[in-house]
């Protein structure tokens, strides 16, 4: 019997395995995809998770980050404004970031097995594609929604979403000619588009969109030249920056909400614990963040320090604690990004009254959660 069982290789699952099999417990993780593989993800990491991934390995500036100071918006109907972003952040690829990860977690011990779907967990059992496991904890780190979410009856797998809550996500790669040090975000109808550097002088395009967007029979491309392009901006880059790869990565039936920490057989982190509306730019912290809170529960309950129960409302307490605040705020921005009638006149305020999008930024944005 192993002493952790973490189902998802990304950002949290990842993390969660270095943290605890540097710590001498025996980890087992699982990947459904087969490594280095691409996300659906703006592929942006707040400055607040820097010392932290410094403390899990991994050297930023050997895999070629972007450094990102500056934030841009545009609305469809031609409003704009820009402002220094007070905390900063890294341009980094899924690709790479996840592929380094792996290897340190393998490096601490972890038995990393990847091209292997999870099928079903039951107490300490799981079931894989890859055979059958125990171990005394189990911990869900698979990301928005996942079959797993299914077999386990979770309340927001019971709830059919509702139109106007269901969106798809969409990413390229590119090469453009924009300022390293700049992320952009242009609305359009029912949707927004974010861009910015990453390593080796690429981009990540990403855009999340309402489904109802994409109509019956429209392939990608159709709707952003119907929809995305109405903005100016989305319209000169899509028709003059070189996407890398044909097809786009994409994801559908997103739904942006807090879910339950956990039940009486797994623990839940990253975007299974909870999905922040993507404008914040800051999914892939709280993603870490996490990880690292969980891990302490964890720990301490495999040391026979507090009862699994106890460990599950710990870890909840903190989640709540560290993260809540900032995932209702970008809640409640996406629902203004999407009333042209509220942000055009945002805008067009915080033009005039430059403190004010320093203030709604900071509002998205946490402080540095480690301390090495």
């Amino acid at each position: 019997m192993h002493d952790v069982a973490i189902i998802g290789a990304g950002l949290a699952g990842l993390a969660s395995s270095i943290e605890l099999s540097s710590q001498g417990f025996d980890v087992v993780l699982f990947e459904k995809n087969s490594y280095p593989f691409h996300k659906v993800c703006g592929e942006y990491i707040s400055n607040e998770s820097i010392e932290y991934l410094t403390y899990l390995g991994v050297n930023l500036n050997a895999l070629g980050v972007a450094h990102i100071n500056r934030f841009s918006l545009s609305t469809e109907q031609g409003s704009q404004m820009s402002a220094q972003l007070p905390l900063g952040g890294i341009g980094i690829s899924r690709y790479r970031l996840d592929q380094e990860l792996a290897n340190i977690s393998k490096t601490k011990g972890t038995t990393l097995i990847d091209n292997t779907t999870v099928l079903e967990t039951n107490g300490n059992k799981i079931k894989t594609t890859a055979g059958d496991f125990e171990a005394q904890i189990i911990i869900g780190a698979h990301g928005k929604r996942s079959n797993i979410d299914k077999q386990l009856d979770r309340d927001f797998i019971k709830t059919p979403l509702r139109e106007n809550h269901n969106f798809i996500g969409v990413k390229y790669h590119l090469r453009a000619d924009l300022p390293k040090d700049l992320i952009e975000l242009h609305l359009f109808k029912n949707g927004y588009c974010g861009i910015s550097a990453i390593e080796e002088d690429k981009y990540c395009m990403c855009y999340l969109s309402k489904a109802s967007n994409l109509k019956s029979g429209m392939t990608f491309e159709e709707m952003e030249t119907s929809v995305l392009a109405q903005n100016s901006i989305l319209k000169d880059y899509l028709s003059r920056f070189e996407k890398i790869y044909d097809q786009p990565k994409v994801i559908s039936q997103v739904n942006f909400q807090n879910k339950e920490k956990g039940n009486s057989s797994i623990l839940f982190a990253g975007d299974a614990a909870g999905l922040i509306a993507p404008l914040s730019g800051n999914g892939m912290s709280m993603a870490l963040q996490s990880a690292h809170l969980l891990q302490k529960e964890v720990s301490s309950f495999l040391n026979q320090k507090q009862s699994y129960d106890l460990a599950l409302i710990n870890y909840s307490k903190a989640w709540n604690h560290a993260l809540i605040g900032r995932f209702r705020f970008s809640k409640l921005m996406q629902s203004v990004f999407f009333n042209p009638s509220l942000m055009n006149p945002l805008v067009k305020t915080a033009n005039i009254f430059p403190p004010l999008a320093k203030t709604i930024i900071k509002q998205t944005h946490g402080k540095a959660f480690f301390k090495g």
